[in-house]
């Protein structure tokens, strides 16, 4: 299938564009139910709100030849240094600790409709070609613990493992990046007391 990316900064139409990525957040969370119009909205600004906002050209999107959005990927190149996060995402904190060797992050989806044709693999990959552009050592997200993704994010680099209660930390080294200092798999067992969102946490169903 024909495929083109383009950055939020690029797209021709930004609210067309915001409008689809809507659409594939909610169909993509596990969270259905809202008691109002403005949970739902609060929901949505809160695990792209910031990336909206303040990283626009690390919001990719998918795009078909008739210029339908059709997958998205929201990006941090900074993890540690973006205080906001810390207080909007639940969980944010917990995996910290590896902020320095992943500094990047990234949130995905994928239209149900357009999963396993490899747009999210493209989506993942733009991100990632930027982030070793610049010298990042790795990039990051974070899923449930016993989420079905983990197997795609594990089949595009994601090695290195990190499970904390509900949730698990999967973190690519950068080829061409800074030098990584956590690069080896590791799996750990350490207990939280946060659980996973609605949304799978940092991520969601992609492919």
């Amino acid at each position: 299938m024909p495929l083109r990316l383009q950055r939020l900064t690029e797209v021709a139409n930004r609210p067309a564009a915001l409008t689809a990525l809507e659409d594939i957040f909610f169909r993509s969370a596990l969270r259905r139910r809202f008691a109002s119009a403005a949970e739902r909205a609060a929901f949505l600004a809160t695990w792209t709100g910031w990336y909206v906002t303040h990283a626009p050209a690390d919001v990719w999107f998918a795009l078909t030849d008739e210029d339908s959005v059709i997958g998205y990927l929201t990006g941090c190149r900074d993890s540690a240094g973006t205080a906001e996060l810390f207080t909007t995402i639940p969980g944010y904190a917990l995996f910290a600790d590896r902020f320095a060797a992943f500094p990047a992050h990234l949130h995905i989806n994928v239209h149900p409709d357009h999963r396993d044709r490899g747009v999210g693999a493209r989506l993942i990959g733009a991100f990632a070609q930027d982030c070793a552009a610049t010298g990042l050592a790795g990039i990051h997200l974070v899923t449930g613990a016993d989420a079905r993704n983990a197997v795609f994010y594990r089949r595009n680099g994601f090695t290195v493992e990190d499970r904390r209660g509900a949730l698990l930390f999967l973190g690519r080294p950068l080829q061409g990046g800074g030098a990584a200092t956590d690069s080896s798999p590791v799996t750990s067992a350490c207990s939280s007391s946060r659980s996973a969102s609605p949304s799978s946490a940092r991520s969601t169903v992609a492919s």
